[in-house]
């Protein structure tokens, strides 16, 4: 089934502009941004439900060819359970054997042969008061499990540019928001899973995954709330006291699916740091109105996308 969020293709025949691609236990989402002279327009935003993760390639194809984006290029998020991040001690060696060493200290941390994993590394941003980091961040997947996607994307007839992560796709979206003072905290919730990062600008600070989603919020005993208000208050606290001297000036709740007032109220009288709901219609420009829902469903593909603003894509 695809859910219709909206599609202004002036020009089906082109494929230019970026596209994010998310996948989900639920489905595909779509998002592609085009450059118009200096200003950056999302023209499409799509996603098909699935059946199970085999349905990622039928569910991405059939979108590909109904908005005619044969030969567009593309940013891919891999759904959380493909992939995990670390932060490890950095090894003293030459850039050029930085993923080399990594991968062998992320060795007792994944489940699978060291020699089948992917590994990138990003920076972790510098303790306050230390001039230099002695930590970053390390990604790793399983190899033939990013085979597989990086299949899916190249069968539907798209280019594939980058495979990224939610945590730095969600970065993206987060350094949109304007006047960002001492950061910006935003806590991602999905179906049964969830996220809360801390970036300023360019740079993630902090990324805490959450084991529980809008369901168990939703339908769980009271308990999971108060759950969800101690990790957003240990990862505040750490962020103030280890990374930087001032707290966010903001906490944003992303578009869900599910009634988000009831939290957001909830979060105000409990926690320091003023907690707003993300409007995705207020940070980017949508050719079409879009509601919650349909950014809930969009929001990884928007984030992913968000990596080629300013770029001749």
């Amino acid at each position: 089934m695809v859910v219709a969020l909206f599609a202004r293709l002036r020009n089906r025949q082109r494929a230019d502009g970026l596209l994010g691609v998310s996948l989900d236990e639920r489905g595909v989402a779509l998002a592609r941004l085009r450059r118009d002279g200096r200003l950056s327009r999302f023209d499409l935003l799509s996603y098909q439900t699935v059946t199970g993760a085999e349905g990622w390639r039928d569910a991405l194809t059939a979108q590909v060819e109904r908005y005619g984006l044969t030969g567009g290029s593309c940013v891919c998020v891999p759904p959380v359970s493909h992939y995990q991040l670390n932060q490890v001690e950095a090894p003293s060696v030459a850039a050029e054997e930085m993923r080399s060493a990594v991968r062998w200290r992320l060795k007792e941390l994944i489940d699978y042969p060291v020699d089948e994993a992917v590994v990138d590394t990003f920076e972790v941003p510098a303790a306050r008061g230390q001039a230099n980091n002695s930590r970053l961040f390390a990604v790793s997947a399983h190899r033939p499990v990013l085979e597989a996607t990086i299949d899916t994307v190249q069968a539907s007839g798209l280019q594939l540019r980058a495979i990224d992560i939610p945590e730095l796709v969600l970065r993206n979206l987060a350094a949109e928001v304007p006047e960002q003072g001492g950061g910006v905290a935003l806590v991602t919730l999905r179906e049964s899973s969830g996220l809360i990062t801390i970036s300023r600008g360019e740079t993630l600070f902090l990324a805490r995954g959450l084991d529980f989603g809008v369901q168990q919020l939703l339908d769980g005993p009271a308990a999971i709330r108060e759950t969800l208000l101690l990790e957003i208050q240990r990862s505040l606290d750490y962020y103030e006291s280890q990374l930087t001297s001032v707290p966010p000036s903001r906490i944003l709740f992303a578009p869900m699916l599910g009634e988000r007032e009831p939290l957001l109220d909830y979060l105000n009288t409990q926690v320091g740091v003023p907690t707003y709901g993300l409007d995705c219609e207020q940070i980017i420009d949508l050719e079409e109105p879009c509601d919650q829902v349909a950014q809930a469903y969009a929001l990884l593909a928007v984030g992913a996308a968000l990596r080629g603003k300013g770029e001749a894509v």
